[in-house]
């Protein structure tokens, strides 16, 4: 199914240079993003802004981790990134999209339609 609007992304990623290309792939393909650093700098996004999808790293630094953001945000559709294996995040939910690093434009924007479409 594809997206039918552009999309408003919160994007929490560490790796400045992940983040800028995850940006421009996702505006690129129409979607607004707001691209954070770390948990605590969403947190304090999502305090005024809103999101249609969280798109998360796992492993970040700060007080407030990916798996915190995604377990404490089930209201919005939650995207979730990491280096590791799937199985090796027991805590992610059937509702939780999953994509694997590295990824590439196309994993990534099928990972977003699809997890935005469910």
């Amino acid at each position: 199914m594809a997206i039918e609007r552009p999309l408003v992304v919160l994007l929490v990623e560490d790796d400045d240079a992940i983040r800028e290309i995850t940006s421009m792939i996702l505006e690129g393909a129409g979607h607004e993003v707001h691209a954070v650093p770390n948990g605590d700098a969403a947190e304090k996004w999502l305090e005024t802004g809103k999101a249609d999808v969280l798109f998360t790293d796992v492993r970040m630094p700060g007080r407030i981790t990916g798996e915190a953001l995604a377990q404490r945000h089930t209201d919005l559709h939650v995207l979730v990134t990491s280096g590791e294996a799937r199985e090796q995040h027991g805590w992610l939910t059937e509702d939780m999209g999953y994509l694997a690093k590295p990824y590439d434009r196309r994993a990534l924007l099928a990972a977003l339609e699809q997890v935005a479409a469910a």
